[in-house]
């Protein structure tokens, strides 16, 4: 059976021995026994070493040892102080059961107090120990691979460390010592750690490999004001273990990563800096690979720097990010994705004796959550603010507060919800471009955008205070329905902010809710809601877009509205503005665009498109108002073919153009105080009232409803007037303008020459002392009534073919009068043709005979009255009780018999043409000569 054993030297025989023999001992091992065939390259400590050499050299061959590689135990260690060449020949190893190291090195006491250090150096060493396990005191003695003690110092370049069993460590520093290993690697396959630095040791891995190779909790620690550096390519890969810097109350550790990877499976954090511990990491990976704990765990008034940039500085894990408690965290160029929340601050657990630092910086980061990516912890203290800067957070909710917190974004862009748990008062400031998206759910929170941010709401949301400049679009994810904004204290918006808003025909509540509102900037609103136009604008709608809990003193700058309007006429707009009914609403309404203003959908203007077969009244009243667009605020312009109703007496503006269709109006009142301009087949409608505009044009007046329109402008309007029904009054024919009239009514006129045609079954009424002139020729068949003055007709056809009720003077030159005349007004028969009476006349006011010749078939036609007769007067037949005088003489025609029983003194002579005149006295036959024929 072949067996291989270890020469090593006892320092308590102070003789070497066979390793069987101190196998189960607990003497330490102290100066390696090297069984070479070639001498290894090491410094002599002093003149004893090559004595003790060829001794073991000796004991080497009387045992009959033929190979190197018969000795498998070589542990090393040296504690002279000086400086040592580690031979790469045979593996340093340790696997004695016992305490002990693989490689020992410890400094040499000075008288001083201090340490001559004692150094190691190699290439490719190979440290092995696989020892360890015997009972020690309720424990297990720890074989450890390397153990640096009292400044000693290695440096080892490509060296491979490794344990294998329970009971091994690592390396292990303590009392000012140093290491570097540049390159080579190191596996653990044990629970009592990998790497431990202690009072104020030093280390550096550059460019190696660190592996747990079991599922251990073996982890690589800096503690007691120690310092290790994980540099250039180092790789450390975990599974239970963690990396972790450890400071205490009264001084610091320290961490440096750079340009390398670490990760871990276990439910402890990959990298953990405690108890004022200090980290600063560069250009590296840090993964966790469990959904219990973080990458990277801070606690304890400890300090962390991340740096580099987001490509290169990465943060994985399957829990959390990292963890800050009561510690300062500056992140400048950093990825963090994380399974739970990115970023976790938090005060609870936090060890007695050190300060609540609680910090957070983060410029030119991206911080990638599954659950949150910025969490603030209950029962939390934060300082200072968070300043978040060019960086990227994108979580479901992207902030998430349960304590008090001022964070202020710059350049920054938040993907996710902000929500409060608490009842703080927190403040999240937007400035220098950064946009949030996302709803926020933070009733004690105060939100501020500067004018180069925005906030893009992706539901309702709710906010204590909100003060913008910037840009804000209100939605929800279900389009705009119902309150998409509360805010339960003050809103501010400045003179820069963007306010933008989709409604939908399902909105029946206020889209903002505030206790305090200050309005300024800019509006902006779209619609897909189709419009329906309305029949009055009784009709139009409001609704009531802002609800303050106090009075809104202020307004929008500008409102714009981007919705389908090709349906609604141009005499509408869409306003927005503050309720003149309850001042605590700012509504949106569809109003007249007469009185558009600043914040319209329309440009204000005066006109009304009615198109044909449609109507709608203006209930509202239309004054002159102050216009911002090339309108002069005070004209009314009626287009299409449809119909405009006025029903506002106290309309107070300017001039009216009809262009088209009909504009209508009970009272014309309503028409304001200007001229009238009616177009060619167009139409003035009025019932009621005195229409003392003046009214041109080519249209026409059409008078309806029993009540009475009176007229009174010098109007020149060619399209004729319609009486439908009631009283037109005209103080003068030229009120009247130049068209026909249509009479279903009465026509009422006062003076002036008419030289319109009548027609109609409406009635003709002369009023006032004046003259009134008919000219036309009439149809009219309702009558004439002359209350006063005298109604002059050149023609008989002027009068129409109704009676004549004569309470003036009615004058007619020639025709054939066969209207009946009745009334205690006289008849006055001008100029030199005939007028021939017809009617059965009982007028009393007498006849005068200025010209001409006044027929008259019976002498009924001349009523009771004495004729006046300057011309001729030719009577048929019948009794003719009237006086007659004058310088006109009476002609009597037709076979029949005329009596004459008046005291007659007209002196133009009597002609009887034919049949009989009968005078009852001679007196009645005047005193001119009589022709009888």
């Amino acid at each position: 059976m072949n067996r291989t054993y270890s020469i090593v030297w006892s320092a308590v025989r102070n003789m070497y021995v066979v390793a069987s023999e101190l196998a189960r001992s607990h003497s330490k091992v102290k100066i390696q026994a090297h069984a070479n065939e070639v001498a290894p390259s090491i410094k002599k400590p002093d003149s004893g070493w090559a004595r003790h050499h060829a001794l073991a050299l000796a004991i080497v061959a009387a045992l009959g040892f033929a190979s190197p590689l018969a000795i498998a135990d070589n542990p090393v260690s040296y504690t002279d102080g000086v400086e040592h060449d580690l031979s790469a020949d045979s593996p340093i190893s340790y696997s004695g059961t016992g305490e002990g190291s693989a490689l020992h090195l410890e400094g040499l006491a000075t008288p001083e107090g201090g340490w001559q250090a004692t150094s190691g150096t190699g290439t490719n060493v190979v440290i092995n120990t696989n020892g360890g396990g015997d009972p020690v005191q309720g424990t297990h003695a720890i074989a450890t691979a390397v153990t640096l003690n009292k400044g000693a110092t290695l440096d080892l370049t490509g060296a491979q460390i490794s344990t294998e069993g329970t009971y091994t460590a690592g390396i292990d520093l303590q009392a000012q010592s140093s290491m570097t290993l540049n390159g080579g690697s190191i596996q653990i396959g044990s629970n009592y750690g990998i790497l431990t630095l202690s009072g104020e040791s030093w280390a550096a891995l550059i460019g190696t490999n660190v592996t747990a190779t079991t599922q251990s909790r073996s982890s690589i620690v800096s503690q007691s004001g120690s310092t290790l550096n994980i540099k250039d390519g180092s790789v450390i890969t975990l599974t239970n273990g963690q990396v972790r810097v450890v400071g205490e109350t009264t001084y610091n550790s320290w961490l440096n990563v750079s340009d390398s990877t670490m990760s871990s499976t276990g439910t402890d954090s990959t990298l953990l800096v405690s108890n004022k511990g200090v980290l600063d990491i560069t250009n590296s990976t840090v993964t966790h690979d469990n959904a219990t704990g973080a990458a990277i765990e801070v606690k304890n008034a400890s300090t962390v720097s991340i740096s580099d940039d987001k490509d290169s500085m990465a943060i994985n894990s399957k829990g959390i990010g990292i963890k800050i408690l009561a510690s300062s965290v500056d992140i400048n160029g950093a990825t963090i994705n994380a399974d739970g929340d990115g970023i976790f601050i938090t005060s609870k657990g936090k060890s007695g004796g050190y300060d609540d630092i609680n910090a957070l910086t983060v410029n030119k980061a991206q911080v990638n959550s599954e659950t949150i990516a910025l969490h603030v912890d209950s029962g939390t203290t934060i300082n200072d603010p968070i300043v978040l800067t060019d960086s990227t957070f994108d979580a479901p909710e992207v902030i998430k507060l349960g304590s008090k917190a001022v964070i202020q974004a710059d350049n920054t862009t938040l993907n996710g919800d902000v929500v409060q748990s608490d009842m703080s008062s927190s403040s999240l400031s937007l400035s220098q471009g950064s946009t949030l998206t996302g709803s926020v759910d933070a009733m004690f929170t105060t939100l501020s955008l500067d004018d180069t941010s925005q906030w893009n709401m992706t539901d309702s949301s709710i906010i204590g205070n909100l003060t913008n400049n910037g840009d804000i679009t209100l939605g929800n994810a279900s389009g705009s329905t119902g309150t998409l904004l509360t805010v339960g204290n003050t809103l501010t918006l400045q003179d820069g902010s963007q306010i933008n808003a989709t409604l939908d025909t399902a909105n029946s509540s206020p889209i903002i809710k505030a206790a305090n509102v200050t309005l300024d900037g800019t509006l902006n609103l779209s619609s897909a809601a189709t419009f329906v136009a309305p029949e009055t604008d009784e009709q139009l709608g409001s609704f009531t877009l802002i609800d303050s809990q106090t009075a809104i003193t202020t307004d929008f700058d500008s409102v714009t509205l981007d919705a389908d309007t090709s349906a609604m006429p141009d005499y509408l707009t869409i306003n927005a503005g503050v309720d003149a009914n309850d001042n605590t609403n700012y509504e949106l309404s569809t109003g007249l665009s007469w009185y558009a203003g600043a914040n319209s959908a329309r440009a204000a203007h005066g006109t009304f498109t009615v198109d044909a077969d449609s109507t709608f009244t203006v209930t509202s009243e239309l004054d002159e108002t102050t216009a911002t667009s090339n309108w002069n605020g005070s004209k009314l312009t009626k287009q299409g073919y449809g119909t405009l109703i006025l029903s506002n007496t106290g309309n107070d503006y300017g001039d009216t153009e009809i262009d088209g269709g009909i504009l209508a109006a009970k009272d014309a009142a309503a028409l304001g105080t200007g001229d009238v301009t009616i177009a060619e087949s167009a139409t003035l409608a009025l019932s009621q009232g005195t229409l003392d505009n003046n009214v041109t044009g080519e249209g026409q007046i059409v008078k309806s409803g029993s009540d009475e329109l009176i007229v009174t402008g010098d109007n020149t309007y060619s399209g004729g007037t319609t009486i439908s029904d009631g009283t037109l009054i005209a103080d003068h024919a030229d009120s009247l303008g130049t068209g026909a009239v249509a009479n279903s009514g009465v026509l009422q006129v006062g003076e002036g020459e008419l030289e319109n045609t009548f027609s109609g079954s409406g009635s003709l009424m002369k009023t006032g002392t004046g003259e009134l002139t008919l000219s036309g020729d009439n149809s009219y068949s309702g009558g004439t009534t002359i209350t006063d003055g005298t109604l002059t007709a050149d023609h008989a056809d002027s009068l129409g073919t109704g009676a004549v009720a004569n309470s003036g003077v009615l004058q007619v030159g020639e025709g054939e009068l066969e209207n009946t005349l009745s009334g205690t007004g006289s008849l006055v028969k001008t100029g030199t043709g005939e007028l021939t009476l017809n009617g059965d006349n009982d007028y009393s006011g007498g006849t005068t005979i200025d010209d001409g010749v006044l027929i008259a078939d019976n002498a009924d036609s001349l009523g009771t009255g004495a004729v006046a007769n300057s011309g001729v007067l030719q009577v048929g037949e019948g009794e003719l009780e009237n006086t007659l005088s004058g310088t006109g003489s009476l002609v009597k025609t037709g076979t029949g018999e005329l009596t004459l029983s008046g005291d007659n003194s007209y002196s133009g002579g009597t002609t009887i043409t034919d049949g009989t005149l009968t005078a009852d006295h001679a007196d009645s036959l005047g005193s001119g000569d009589i022709d009888n024929s």
